[in-house]
Formats: C-alpha cells, sequence, structure tokens
C-alpha cells in the first residue's frame, strides 16, 4: 500500500517533514528504477502526491538534497529534550513564508546570561551533528546574548500539541525540565518573621497545559508544587518607565518545600552557575543549620 494512497494531490510543502523525506526517497527508489523524470512525476502523481516536475529534476540529478535544506535532527536525545524546555521558556520559532512559499523555519534563543546562551549552543549543535556552526553572539542594542538557527525540522516538532511533543520532551524529562527551569526559573527565599526560612523554585509562563503538565513531570520525582497566578491578562504597569500590559495570564509554578528543593537540586539544577551555586548553597546551610536557625546565614546570600 502506498505511503501516499489516501492524499488527494497534496503539495509537498504541506506535508510533515517525515513524509517530504519519504517522497525525496521514493524518487530515488524510482530513479533507480530506470524511470525517467516525467515517469517518476506521473507514478507520484497516481498516488496523489503534488510534487513539481522541476524539484523532482533537481533530485534526481543531484543538484538539492532536502536533507540538507530542512536541517534535519540528526540526534534524539537528552538535548533535544533540554532544547525543547529552553525555547517553550524562553525562546522563539515560527515558520517564514513569502508569497505563499514556506522558505525555512527560524529559532531565536535570547537571554541575560552568556552560560545559559552558550548551552544553548551546545545543545543545537548537538542535536544536529553539527560543530561550532551555532554560536553565541551578543546583541548591544537588545543587550542580550543571541543564538539563532535555522530548521524547517525543529520547528515543525516544536509546533506539535503538547500531547505529541510529550514523546520528544521524555526522552530526558529531567533534562526538559533543567531547559525550562534554565530559561524561566529562579531560586529565592522567603523569611518570615519569627525568622523561619523557606526556599522556594519558581517558573513562570502563561501556557497553563505546559505549567499542568511540568508540575506532574516533578510529581514523578517526588517533587510536589503549587500553581498560582502570577499577572492577570489585560493587566497595565510601567516597567522600566515604559507603559506595558499583559495580553495572556501569566502563571507561576512553586516548589516551595525543602524536600522538594533538595529534590530539584539532586536531580535538575541550573545550568548558569551563579543560580547553581546559590541553590546548593540554601540546601547546604538548611541541612547543616534546620530552617529554624539558618536565618543569618542565608540573608547573607
Amino acid at each position: 500500500m502506498s505511503i501516499y494512497n489516501k492524499l488527494t494531490k497534496t503539495k509537498l510543502v504541506n506535508l510533515p517533514i517525515e513524509k517530504r523525506l519519504e517522497a525525496y526517497n521514493k524518487v530515488l527508489e524510482l530513479k533507480n528504477k530506470n524511470l525517467h523524470g516525467i515517469e517518476i512525476w506521473k507514478s507520484l502523481r497516481r498516488e496523489g502526491l503534488e510534487i513539481k516536475y522541476e524539484t523532482i529534476l533537481v533530485w534526481i540529478n543531484g543538484v538539492t538534497n532536502p536533507n540538507l535544506k530542512l536541517n534535519i535532527i540528526k540526534n534524539f536525545d537528552n538535548e533535544l529534550s533540554y532544547l525543547i524546555g529552553s525555547i517553550l521558556g524562553d525562546g522563539c520559532f515560527y515558520k517564514v513564508i513569502r508569497k505563499g512559499s514556506y522558505l525555512y523555519g527560524k529559532i531565536t534563543f535570547a537571554v541575560k546570561d552568556k552560560e545559559l546562551a552558550e548551552k544553548f549552543s551546545e545543545s543545537l549543535n548537538r542535536i544536529f551533528g553539527k560543530k561550532g556552526l551555532y554560536n553565541v553572539r551578543f546583541d548591544k542594542n537588545l543587550q542580550l546574548y543571541v543564538v539563532q538557527c535555522g530548521s524547517k525540522h525543529l520547528v515543525e516538532v516544536l509546533s506539535k500539541p503538547l500531547s505529541e511533543l510529550r514523546s520528544f520532551i521524555e526522552i530526558s524529562s529531567i533534562d526538559f525540565l533543567k531547559g525550562i527551569f534554565d530559561s524561566e526559573g529562579c531560586i529565592t527565599i522567603r523569611f518570615t518573621k519569627n525568622k523561619r526560612v523557606y526556599p522556594r523554585i519558581f517558573l513562570t509562563n502563561s501556557n497553563l497545559e505546559l505549567i499542568k503538565y511540568i508540575k506532574s513531570l516533578l510529581e514523578n520525582l517526588n517533587v510536589n508544587s503549587n500553581i498560582e497566578i502570577n499577572t492577570k491578562s489585560i493587566k497595565f504597569k510601567f516597567i522600566k518607565d515604559k507603559f506595558t500590559s499583559t495580553n495572556k495570564t501569566c502563571y507561576n509554578l512553586c516548589i516551595g518545600n525543602i524536600d522538594g528543593v533538595r529534590i530539584f537540586n539532586d536531580l535538575i539544577g541550573f545550568t548558569i552557575n551563579k543560580k547553581d551555586n546559590k541553590l546548593k548553597e540554601i540546601v547546604k546551610l538548611i541541612d547543616m543549620y534546620g530552617t529554624d536557625c539558618a536565618y543569618q546565614e542565608l540573608k547573607n546570600i
């Protein structure tokens, strides 16, 4: 049975990347059977796949290879899980379309911390099997470290609904959690009037479905957390003398118990040394003095 038998004049650009690569391999297969370009075009058309005759010609003549153009993910491992977490936390991705043609997928990651940008860069190079291609640059206007990448394949993976994206996330749930907490998480301490201390790890995001999913992943690690509203939608405020408004309600996921913070420290942690060192120092001092006696020591962190 043909992989295209359910398709009716489906254009190549509208197919998922996996199907596009199958189409390319099908063209090469028919070429190896000594079929000429027009015969291959007619054969695919009969099966419901609409590919430009010119595209078939450049494929069979080796002029272009969609494996290169689409920038295919080579390694489906923990680095991919980490990247997904980082991008869902503080990155952006989109399809570049001009005159109705889908040219390429673009991923941009812009952050204040150079360490985090470097980790993101390393992970990109890893999943694509490249060396030193995706480097960190400093944007003077934004005052941010930026990493950019073009890949239809990665953008199509990221564009999947969460129910389908989970299979990539759960290659390594811990690395996914590390990625999203690296980009959107922080560690704080709450001091009470009676000088008790409560360490808290926060994650802020406007996607409630994602926040609930992260909560469930943490529960699998025996880490309890709470979800609360951070900022309601259509709230107006001034940030650095600029008038802003929130379009979506933002939520906080909070790990507010010392046992959960300990497990987070042991299994997940942060890539940024400043954050990770603070986390480790908090856990160390509470383990030494307890939440009742570590007040003065933690005040100095």
